[in-house]
């Protein structure tokens, strides 16, 4: 496992220039993401609050790492790069007393009476550095490999927590936590875009979506198994959406804004089969990493992609859904979360997965 001092330089240089451009004195790291950016490790014991389990405190001098007495020696030991200094508070204690406040100290979360950095944060994470960008590319294609492999299994008598349990299995023995999983059989699948687990059948189809994360970083996969043979309605309703998802792809660049990607598809699903209005029933995905999605992307979106940023599309209608991982490059989208193992099928250029028929 790599020690995790590697690209630790990079990412306290970029909090340092945040510190440095609003003339603060110190800038206090709160959000789970944020932390678990900064040092490329799990900033969570709970997975489902968005409150991490210490606080760190960045000067031009040095970085504090305020935790309890329980977090502490695990943190110390597999979690937080060497330089980082831990101050340690017994268990029943606030670590808000151990945290600066006022106008010269900055935080990503409201409180103390210090400036909002959160912006900065967010930016300073959305272009992975080189270190991240290897460890994301393992994260994605793990991700992919072992929902691909659960997915081989499923029965069409399964229950949807069945496959659930499945590909959970799956993801921890290749080192994965869940951050999200989504299973929707034939009789669901028309009904709901965030399927999560029930005790309904799988059925002729399933789908099922991942969001899985491992030291921070998350990887967003979607793929699909069929049962019945598959009819020249659903095979074009499949293809279109792959025509749908292409149109996004092939406009997203370095540079250009996310509104502008979201505005090919208020054509693309008319030209393709879909309800020209399609796109407004379900988020079409965006900038992704430490989060599932740091925000979906909308029209009036006006950031813009950064070089080395991770995004998840997700196009979806009429029960089909595609989702992968992509990071962006000078040279257009590099995908992340490939399985060589899956079915798949040349769309403009690219693999895409197909329908794994069973």
């Amino acid at each position: 496992m790599p020690h995790p001092d590697a690209g630790f330089d990079e990412r306290l240089a970029k909090v340092r220039s945040i510190i440095a451009a609003h003339g603060l004195s110190s800038l206090v790291i709160r959000r789970n993401p944020n932390i678990a950016w900064f040092i490329a490790g799990r900033a969570h014991v709970p997975s489902t609050i968005d409150m991490s389990c210490l606080d760190i405190v960045v000067t031009q001098a040095e970085v504090i790492a305020v935790t309890n007495s329980i977090e502490a020696p695990r943190l110390k030991d597999e979690e937080l790069p060497n330089s980082i200094r831990i101050e340690q508070i017994d268990w029943w204690e606030s670590r808000d007393g151990k945290l600066p406040t006022g106008k010269v100290a900055g935080s990503d979360q409201p409180g103390g009476d210090r400036i909002d950095v959160s912006i900065e944060l967010e930016k300073a994470r959305q272009s992975l550095t080189s270190y991240d960008r290897d460890r994301f590319l393992k994260i994605s294609a793990d991700a992919a490999i072992a929902l691909g492999a659960a997915m081989k299994l499923v029965m069409r008598n399964d229950r949807e927590i069945d496959v659930a349990g499945r590909i959970s299995q799956a993801l921890w023995e290749r080192d994965l936590e869940i951050a999200f999983i989504g299973i929707a059989g034939s009789e669901r699948v028309m009904k709901y875009r965030h399927p999560l687990p029930t005790s309904s059948l799988v059925g002729s189809r399933v789908v099922a979506s991942i969001c899985a994360k491992r030291k921070g970083l998350i990887a967003s996969v979607t793929r699909i198994v069929t049962f019945d043979p598959l009819s020249d309605e659903y095979e074009k309703e499949y293809s279109g959406l792959l025509n749908v998802e292409r149109g996004l792809l092939d406009a997203t660049k370095v540079g250009e804004t996310f509104g502008n990607v979201i505005r090919t598809v208020t054509k693309t699903y008319g030209e393709n089969g879909y309800e020209s209005d399609e796109w407004q029933r379900h988020h079409q995905g965006g900038p992704t990493g430490y989060l599932p999605r740091d925000w979906p992307a909308s029209l009036a979106e006006e950031r813009t992609i950064a070089l080395n940023q991770p995004i998840a599309w997700n196009p979806t209608g009429k029960g089909w859904k595609l989702e992968d991982t992509w990071l962006a490059t000078i040279d257009g989208v590099r995908l992340c979360t490939s399985d060589p193992q899956w079915p798949s099928r040349d769309v403009g250029g690219r693999f895409r997965p197909d329908l794994l028929r069973r």
